[in-house]
């Protein structure tokens, strides 16, 4: 996650979520979250374990490790996770102890989910019928595991128009 703070005109930093009142004044956003392709340019395997570097650099075990960590650590942060495929995975292989301290990140809107899909659908599921079959994949788990449903839903990247085959590729297909 990354962080940010502007030094107001008196000097010190306001990092507050308050909004910011007066002349000149620019109120800048920023929203940690995110993007990891499931399957794009590697496997969906080589992207959560990190291998295969030399094509891009993505370890989204490693990521959600960490966010995990440093949410833990300071009840000001937050984080959006959007890839239910890579959270899900990661997820099985947590002990009681992690899933609850989630559970709680959770609760108190420090951990939220946007879109809430299997995967995003500009990259996975060019047909109508695949949307909606990831998206409700998606959905149950995160009601299942966590009690929670996104509100939330955004596109943070358009793919450049191109002819979609006939069915969407299986390689981030949810689980049956």
């Amino acid at each position: 996650a990354v962080g940010c703070s502007a030094r107001s005109a008196r000097g010190e930093y306001n990092t507050s979520s308050a909004r910011v009142s007066g002349g000149h004044v620019l109120n800048v956003h920023l929203v940690a979250h995110t993007h990891d392709d499931v399957g794009w340019l590697k496997t969906v395997d080589e992207y959560y374990t990190g291998q295969n570097q030399s094509i891009q650099v993505a370890g989204v075990a490693y990521i959600l490790d960490g966010v995990i960590e440093q949410l833990a650590a300071d009840s000001r942060r937050k984080f959006v996770y959007v890839e239910t495929a890579f959270f899900a995975r990661w997820w099985a292989q947590q002990p009681d102890a992690t899933r609850a301290t989630v559970r709680r990140l959770v609760a108190d809107g420090q951990l939220s989910f946007a879109n809430g899909g299997w995967c995003m659908s500009d990259e996975a599921t060019p047909l109508f019928v695949d949307m909606v079959e990831q998206q409700t994949a998606g959905l149950r788990f995160l009601k299942r595991e966590l009690g929670v449903v996104p509100t939330v839903g955004w596109q943070a990247r358009v793919a450049p128009r191109r002819a979609a085959p006939r069915r969407a590729p299986r390689r981030c297909a949810p689980p049956a």
